[in-house]
């Protein structure tokens, strides 16, 4: 057969070819991906998106390796170069080798959601520091007080490195023979201790020079492994260490600053460098004990749990927990725990309150601090031995290191593998990794082999996966300033801050804005947005410049220490061409001050809380009249019979209604406050007196409570604390913008101005119409509009008549008009061509019991709502609109937010219509209390606030609305959906709820129409069943029952429901304390009842009715008992009854019908 006619298997592969096959993979992967452009790795992902398309990458690769590649492993090496393109491609994932079915879903997975950022990670510098040669990082530690890296080589060098801007800061050489196994940092007297196999050395690392002499605790009688600060001796200049040595004892060693002197120490012959300390001159002595019965490998303390803990690879004692007195008074060790194969490191995660171990059978187990009985999970991942162990308290991860340089990152909670990666690079020296440490402060896995290097987390470096964080502290307000388009925030640490609302970022900021350690507790801005106004715990009132955040006016009370005097609330508002600012506060006083042009600001009255309560009084003469009324019973001289129908009651409104929230309506010149028993008090600007007092009806206080109070024996009822308070309130003015007839005309060109006048008087009565009845507009517009063109085309033959020699000039003077017509439309304003009409305001008010309640100005409650979201009940806690009132805004104080559809419900508010208030979304904003809501118009966007320390911005277009766009603080633009189509909303990385819809038979939780919860998949059909009789199919067919079918047994159809989970028991904040012993979350309870005992009889002393009364005097203690009027809860209540059906089942013997019954105590044992 010749060779043209093979048509066989290709050539196979020699070293060589295919050798040149992988570079030329290796090429093609880097063309594809930008390797050598400059490029963002964002911007690279968008190019691949949209220029490479899969059967030309096919193709590619087919060219070099041939056809028999599959489409799974093309599928995933396409997904993983389209997702990141800094991945790293390796040849073996094209055939299938180390793949699995599941591994392509799990890679795309991981990338998404990396907790660190491999690709980012950064070289600190090397193992041996400034000394030129190669060594290996034994142990690495973080000061977070010094903000310092300590490193430990194992030939003896010792270096600090700076966190900030990872540098090296000091080195220096231990010039010991023996290999150094730890590090760390003593406080007290500001040296570095480090360990070696046969000593202690002491370094000051702030001396400078290039050989400084270290001090050195020699000879010990073991061989030191592992060692750590304790903070156990309270005196000045000394500091303790736990040193962990090779025959399993921990050795507790103080060192004194006045033992570091040259009179106690000797030169070291071998290196004349070092002076010897012998640990007999030490002013303490070591003190030891032996805990393990092999070596220790790792010893720590935990200051949160003031215990410190020790791992050694025995079977026997492999993990203690301990407090250092254990060491000097050898009492019995408790917190042990037993592994076949040792712990080989460990670590504790305050946050969660759990200590993980790292095993030598490639085991994570998860502990409580003091229940080591079991663990309370396991985490099962690693194929070798795990060497090291670090925490992310933060985030609440476990960071995990094993042998082959193979990191793994697991949720606390879930105990799942959240990542995994390792370290590929290879480098001139060992390549094992020996230690790691994760700094919490500056978000980075530091880890030592050869090298030392940073490995990032993702949201460190991406801002798209990074917890949003705009203050330290826990915000109490936030403001949109329209005019000027930016935003202002306080936190709790006193702090203002002014931002960008097109960026995000940060104008200036203002600190200590009333004195150190001065709380502010509210702002508020003036109308044209130039003038800032806060309010501060101390009482003190301060305006400022907006623009340059200088302070212009202030305003103090006199300091009185045992009076409240914090603001707690401001609004501007212009009285009588005066600008004016209402403030709340100083212990529940409502005070009006005035910001003048010159000078410091005014006080101008302080609002009187006068009030009177109407209370009725029947009309019917028949009712017997009250004797203590103040109304006098008789009319009169010379008048008819008494025909009063009410009377008032005086009160001092703010005496009992505690002020919590306030808003003012401009236009109506009112003033709305809502207090924390529930009520809502009007009051009138200007007079500066209480109009109305809004109360809850007793129908909503009943509905809200039936469910929350528990009524006792004596028929009174409890309720919760504040169930009504009012949290917060805002006016609502609901407005609908229509087209101007007028203006369309003269934008077609329908109807010239100078032919036609056009008649805007039905409009403006039309508008005037819409404000009185919002359901007639488009009627009332129709017809209007209609009349007005009939009349024109009337009145045009008339004129035309009458002014026929002036045709010609009016075509002459069109042609010139028209040319200036479009100049005229250019320079409308768009507010003048549309119509608007103004409703009734209506006030909405946000309590605890979780309702928002809707009310007219005149005092009627016409709407109760309560949002439906994942976690009912919650406290509504902020309240936001748009500018023309369309939607509503509500947060809660689980953070979370819902979006209402209230257009329709504003323009007919006394409708009974249920579907005119509608729900439309709730979403997971926060993790915390919602304290601040607002919606920018311009934008789309709802801006929220809250305790956690984040203002976030959502779109609330209707598309995507819940989308996260960002937060204010980070360093990218803000991240707009896609509004074409519906796409999935973007998330923070703190929250992972999905936004919800409320179901479409309920718009939250009004009263709404009932549906049948069953449905049955098998019923009986009466048309296929009917008799052989002809009659039958000639009759009319039975009509429906209107009522809803029930179940025959609901007992069977609620055993099918899945039980309701709840995790509250395991969640856990505080951490507990090593000398109570173990704390539970939750206990079984259970109720005992207690036996029933026979009383015996009362003896009678023949006392009379009169002497009875004053039977305390002597009575015995058996009568006194029945005469105190406090229950006795322990004993039961029916025991007398009992006693008297004893007596009847006794013989009774008497004479003269007398008869006696005789009682006796019975026996337990007959008991």
């Amino acid at each position: 057969m010749s060779a043209k006619g093979y048509v066989g298997l290709p050539r196979p592969y020699t070293n060589n070819s295919f050798q040149l096959k992988l570079h030329e993979f290796e090429h093609l992967i880097a063309e594809l991906t930008q390797q050598d452009s400059e490029a963002s790795p964002e911007e690279r992902r968008q190019f691949i998106n949209e220029n490479l398309r899969f059967d030309a990458f096919c193709d590619a690769i087919r060219a070099l390796f041939g056809p028999d590649i599959r489409n799974q492993d093309l599928k995933a090496i396409y997904r993983k170069i389209t997702t990141n393109p800094d991945a790293k491609v390796d040849w073996s994932e094209l055939f299938g080798y180390f793949q699995s079915d599941n591994e392509d879903q799990e890679q795309i997975v991981n990338e998404e959601v990396s907790v660190f950022t491999v690709s980012k990670k950064h070289r600190i510098g090397e193992a041996a520091g400034d000394k030129k040669r190669r060594d290996t990082i034994q142990r690495i530690v973080y000061n977070p007080v010094s903000d310092i890296y300590l490193t430990a080589s194992q030939k003896g060098v010792l270096c600090v490195w700076t966190a900030k801007n990872m540098r090296l800061q000091s080195c220096c050489d231990v010039n010991e023979s023996a290999w150094v196994t730890g590090i760390d940092y003593l406080p007290s007297i500001r040296r570095v201790a480090a360990i070696t196999e046969r000593s202690v050395a002491i370094w000051d690392n702030r001396s400078k020079g290039k050989n400084p002499s270290n001090f050195v605790i020699k000879p010990l009688d073991h061989s030191p492994q592992c060692m750590t600060f304790v903070p156990y001796n309270n005196n000045m200049h000394e500091d303790c260490l736990l040193v962990g040595d090779d025959e399993g004892y921990i050795n507790l060693v103080t060192i004194a600053a006045k033992d570091l002197n040259t009179k106690n120490a000797k030169i070291d012959k071998k290196n004349p460098l070092n002076l010897c300390l012998d640990p007999a001159t030490l002013s303490y002595p070591i003190q030891r004990r032996k805990l393990h019965d092999d070596w220790v490998i790792m010893v720590k303390y935990f200051p949160e749990l003031r215990c410190f803990a020790s791992c050694s690879p025995g079977s026997t004692n492999s993990f203690v927990l301990e407090d250092v007195d254990r060491i000097i008074d050898n009492q019995p060790i408790r917190q042990t725990v037993s592994i076949t194969k040792g712990v080989n490191c460990f670590d504790y995660c305050p946050k969660a309150n759990i200590i993980a171990t790292g095993c030598g059978d490639k085991v994570i187990r998860i502990w409580h601090p003091h229940i080591f009985t079991r663990p309370t999970g396991k985490m099962i991942g690693h194929l070798f031995t795990i060497i090291d162990i670090a925490i992310n308290d933060k985030d609440q991860h476990v960071i995990s290191l094993s042998t082959a340089r193979v990191f793994r990152i697991w949720d606390i909670h879930t105990l799942t593998s959240l990542q995994v990666f390792t370290d590929n690079e290879e480098r001139p020296g060992e390549k094992r990794i020996h230690c790691m440490v994760f700094d919490d402060k500056h978000e980075r896995l530091v880890t030592g082999s050869s090298v030392l290097d940073a490995w990032p987390l993702t949201r460190a470096v991406q801002d798209t996966m990074q917890v949003p964080h705009t203050h330290d502290r826990p915000i109490t307000q936030t403001l949109f300033n329209r005019e000027l388009n930016q935003v202002v925030s306080v936190c709790s640490e006193s702090i203002i801050k002014v931002w960008e609302m097109e960026a995000g970022r940060q104008v200036y900021q203002i600190a200590e804005a009333h004195g150190p350690n001065v709380e502010v507790t509210s702002i508020a801005l003036d109308k044209t947005g130039y003038r800032l106004a806060s309010g501060a715990f101390d009482g003190s009132v301060k305006v400022w410049d907006f623009g340059s955040g200088q302070e212009i006016r202030s305003w103090t009370v006199p300091h009185d220490p045992e009076e409240d005097l914090s603001v707690t609330g401001l609004q501007y508002c212009l009285i009588k061409d005066k600008r004016c600012l209402i403030t709340i506060g100083w212990n529940n006083k409502l005070r009006m001050l005035e910001d003048q042009q010159d000078g410091d600001l005014l006080f101008l009255m302080d609002y009187s809380d006068i009030y009177y309560w109407p209370q009725e009084v029947p009309r019917s003469s028949s009712q017997s009249p009250n004797i203590f009324s103040r109304v006098s019973p008789l009319p009169g001289i010379g008048q008819g019979s008494a025909q009063i129908t009410n009377i008032f009651s005086k009160e001092n409104i703010l005496f009992t209604h505690e002020i919590s929230c306030m808003d003012v309506l401009h236009s109506n010149n009112v003033l709305a406050t809502g207090t924390a028993n529930g009520n809502t008090i009007l009051w009138d600007i200007e007079e500066g007196a209480v109009n109305k007092v809004f109360k809850l009806p007793d129908h909503a206080i009943a509905s809200n409570n039936s469910s929350r109070e528990t009524e006792s024996k004596e028929g009174d009822r409890r309720k919760p604390a504040n169930a009504k308070r009012v949290n917060a309130l805002r006016f609502l003015v609901h407005k609908t913008r229509r087209p101007d007839p007028a203006y369309i005309k003269k934008l077609t060109g329908h109807v010239s101005g100078s032919n036609t006048p056009i008649d805007t008087s039905g409009d403006e009565k039309e508008n005037e119409e819409t404000k009185e009845t919002p359901d007639s507009t488009d009627s009332t517009s129709g017809r209007e509009s209609k009349s007005s063109q009939h009349e024109s085309i009337k009145e045009d033959p008339n004129k035309d008549e009458d002014d026929g020699d002036n045709a010609k000039d009016k075509i002459k003077d069109d042609d010139t008009k028209e040319e200036d017509k479009e100049e005229d439309i250019e320079n409308i304003d768009p507010e003048a061509t549309m119509i608007v009409s103004v409703y009734d305001p209506v006030l909405v008010t946000c309590h605890t019991d979780s309702f928002i309640r809707f009310w007219t100005l005149e005092g009627d409650m016409i709407r109760q709502v309560c949002p439906v979201t994942r976690r009912q009940g919650s406290p509504v806690t902020a309240v936001c609109a748009d500018e023309d009132c369309h939607f509503l805004i509500t947060g809660d104080n689980k953070g979370y937010l819902t979006m209402w559809d209230i257009g329709h419900f504003l323009e007919d508010p006394q409708s009974e219509e249920k579907g005119k208030l509608k729900q439309l979304l709730s979403w997971r904003a926060h993790l915390t209390r919602v304290v601040a809501l607002t919606y920018i118009d311009r934008m789309r966007a709802i801006m929220s606030a809250s305790t956690d320390g984040s203002v976030r911005m959502w779109f609330g277009g209707e598309h995507s609305r819940g989308h996260f766009m960002g937060f204010f603080g980070q360093h990218r633009p803000w991240n707009f959906p896609n509004t074409e189509r519906a796409i999935t909303p973007v998330l923070p990385y703190d929250i992972s709820e999905r936004p919800m819809k409320p179901p479409r038979s309920k718009s939250a939780t009004q009263k709404a129409k009932r549906v049948q919860p069953y449905e049955y998949p098998l019923r009986f059909n009466e048309e296929r069943w009917k008799p052989f009789r002809r009659s039958a199919y000639f009759q009319k067919p039975p009509k429906p029952k209107p009522s809803t079918m029930e179940p025959e047994d609901k007992k069977f159809f609620n055993a099918l429901r899945k039980p309701q989970f709840y995790n509250d028991h395991l969640e856990y904040v505080k951490a507990a304390d090593a000398e109570t012993g173990a704390v539970f979350r939750s206990l079984p309870v259970y109720r005992i009842h207690t036996p029933q005992r026979m009383n015996t009889p009362a003896i009678d002393f023949g006392l009379s009715p009169s002497q009875e009364n004053q039977a305390y005097l002597f009575a015995s203690p058996g009568k006194l008992n029945r005469a105190s009027p406090v229950k006795d809860l322990g004993r039961p209540q029916q025991i007398p009854n009992k006693t008297k059906r004893m007596s009847k089942s006794l013989p009774t013997t008497g004479t003269s019908g007398t008869s006696t019954s005789l009682s006796s105590v019975p026996s337990p044992r007959k008991r």
